[in-house]
């Protein structure tokens, strides 16, 4: 299977966010302020990827991102990992992981003066929420970084355990159809209950969707019919 590599370009001088081909902010986010505040003024990208666990794409998306000094944070779902369980480490960057071995995602985020990183969520070996600080005023917004394995029903058990902070970063491969991002889906296809539980959760949050509806992220190699699960909400 094939994903799409999703882009946020942030604007952390200019109270606002720059537009990037792959993902569009459809919404203005709750913490926009809190990025003005940020000590900075530069172009800050956070990428979303889910690599399959392979091990040549995981090494390329770290090498690609490193390279670029504008990225700021990279989030992974189903990343290679080498036979200890551990995922690539990444020089110059702090990485984050829901369990010590075989994490299915992982966040990684660069070393800067601008902010700190702390862990403050983790659930199983799928779910992390990196809580992330502004060290010379302690602004704060929290980044959640989700893979819901296989299926929606592993994420919708979880969402009603979240404590949300009044600021956050929804992000992920959350392998849940609904018509709310998807668009119009095929004939045969159905929206399970979990997806159901998963967008009314959303919405019953004030989550606004930052994907550009019916853009597939996720193409089978069987020639099945293309998806919109790796999003990002706000």
């Amino acid at each position: 299977m094939h994903h799409t590599r999703l882009t946020m370009q942030i604007v952390l001088s200019e109270l606002g966010f720059e537009l990037s081909a792959e993902l569009q902010l459809r919404e203005t986010p709750p913490w926009r302020e809190w990025l003005n505040r940020m000590a900075l003024h530069a172009v800050g990208s956070v990428q979303l990827l889910n690599c399959a666990r392979g091990q040549a794409t995981t090494i390329s998306v770290l090498q690609d991102f490193a390279a670029k000094h504008e990225n700021l944070i990279l989030l992974l779902q189903e990343p290679w990992c080498d036979r200890h369980g551990n995922p690539p480490s990444l020089p110059g960057f702090d990485i984050f992981t829901p369990s010590s071995t075989k994490p299915k995602c992982v966040t990684y985020i660069r070393h800067t003066l601008a902010l700190t990183a702390t862990t403050v969520f983790t659930a199983q070996d799928s779910f992390l929420g990196t809580m992330i600080t502004t060290p010379h005023d302690q602004k704060t917004f929290t980044l959640f970084n989700f893979y819901s394995p296989g299926r929606a029903e592993p994420l919708a058990t979880i969402l009603p355990t979240l404590k949300l902070p009044n600021d956050c970063l929804l992000m992920g491969d959350l392998n849940t159809h609904h018509l709310w991002w998807q668009g119009p889906l095929p004939q045969t296809a159905r929206i399970s209950c979990a997806s159901h539980t998963i967008a009314n959760w959303l919405e019953d949050n004030h989550f606004h969707l930052q994907n550009e509806p019916a853009n597939p992220t996720h193409h089978p190699r069987n020639g099945g019919h293309p998806a919109t699960i790796d999003l990002c909400l706000s």
